[in-house]
C-alpha cells in the first residue's frame, strides 16, 4: 500500500513515546495534531517543536471522555482535512508491585479506562470517517510487551495491555479488505518520565532498554507496510519464546487418528514415472 504520509494524529503527545512520534513525524514535515490531558505540558511541547519549524495543532483532551474524543476527531479532520496516520498511544503505567488482591480496584479501573477504553473511543471516533473517505491510511495502536510477557505485580497494567492487544488484532481483521492498514506497537521498557525511577516487578521489564526516539523510528519505518506486530527491544524474541514455550508445554496434543495412522503417501503411478 502507498501511504502518502502528510498528517497524522497523535495522542499522549505530551511526553514520551507521543512526543518522539510527534517530533519524528513533524521533522519530515508531517502537519500533526498532538493530543494529551496534561494540557499545560503539552502547549509547552507543541511550542517547543512549532518552533523549530513544525506544523502542529494541540488539543487538550480526556479520551476516557467520549466528547472530548469526539471533539477531538472533529477538530483533528478540521485541521488536516485528511488523516493519514493515528497513533493511539495514550496510556498509563498505574500501580504495580502489587499482587492483585492488593490493587484497590479503583485504581485498576483506571488503568483499563487509559490503556483500552481510552483506544476504544479514538477508534471507534476516526475509523468510520477514514473509511467513509477511503484512502490509505495506518492505524497504530501501543500496546506493550507485557501484552505478552507478564510478570509478578504487574496485574492492571499487563491486563489493560492484553485487551489493547486484542482489539488491535480484531480491528486489523476488521479492516482486512480496506484501505486501512493496523499495527500494534509491542515496545518493551523505554527510557521516557514514566518509568524513570520505576523498579519492574519480577519478570515484567525485559533485560534492555531504549529510547523512546528510537521506537518512534520504528513506527515511522512501519508506516504503509503490512507488519503488524511492531517490536522495539532486543530481547524481544527470548521474552516471546519463553511465553510460548510455555504455552505449548501446557497443550496436550490428542493421538493420531485411525486415518492419520493409515494414511500413506500415494506411490508415483507408471505414467509419472515415464517422466
Amino acid at each position: 500500500m502507498q501511504l502518502r504520509t502528510d498528517t497524522a494524529v497523535v495522542t499522549g503527545a505530551a511526553s514520551g513515546i507521543g512526543l518522539a512520534l510527534s517530533a519524528r513525524f513533524a521533522q519530515a514535515g508531517v502537519a500533526v495534531v498532538m493530543a494529551d490531558v496534561a494540557g499545560d505540558a503539552l502547549r509547552a511541547r507543541a511550542a517547543e517543536l512549532t518552533a523549530r519549524g513544525a506544523k502542529v495543532t494541540a488539543v487538550r483532551a480526556d479520551l476516557t471522555d467520549p466528547d472530548d474524543v469526539a471533539h477531538l476527531a472533529d477538530t483533528a479532520f478540521d485541521v488536516l482535512g485528511e488523516i493519514d496516520v493515528v497513533c493511539n498511544n495514550a496510556g498509563v503505567i498505574g500501580p504495580v508491585g502489587q499482587p492483585l488482591w492488593e490493587v484497590p480496584l479503583d485504581r485498576m479501573r483506571q488503568v483499563f479506562e487509559a490503556n483500552h477504553w481510552a483506544h476504544v473511543l479514538v477508534s471507534r471516533a476516526f475509523i468510520p470517517p477514514l473509511l467513509e473517505r477511503g484512502r490509505p491510511a495506518h492505524l497504530i495502536h501501543t500496546a506493550s510487551m507485557s501484552a505478552f510477557a507478564v510478570g509478578a505485580g504487574s496485574a492492571a497494567y499487563a491486563a489493560s495491555k492484553h485487551a489493547d492487544l486484542a482489539v488491535a488484532r480484531s480491528l486489523r481483521a476488521d479492516l482486512r479488505d480496506t484501505a486501512i492498514r493496523v499495527s500494534v506497537l509491542c515496545p518493551g521498557r523505554v527510557d521516557t518520565p514514566m518509568v524513570q525511577g520505576l523498579t519492574a516487578p519480577r519478570g515484567a521489564g525485559g533485560d534492555t532498554s531504549v529510547s523512546a526516539e528510537d521506537v518512534a523510528s520504528l513506527v515511522w519505518e512501519a508506516l504503509g507496510s503490512d507488519r503488524f506486530y511492531l517490536f522495539s527491544n532486543s530481547d524481544a524474541p527470548l521474552r516471546l519464546r519463553d511465553q510460548f514455550d510455555d504455552v505449548w508445554r501446557h497443550v496436550s496434543l490428542p493421538p493420531p487418528s485411525p486415518e492419520e495412522e493409515l494414511w500413506h503417501t500415494p506411490r508415483a503411478t507408471t505414467e509419472a514415472m515415464k517422466h
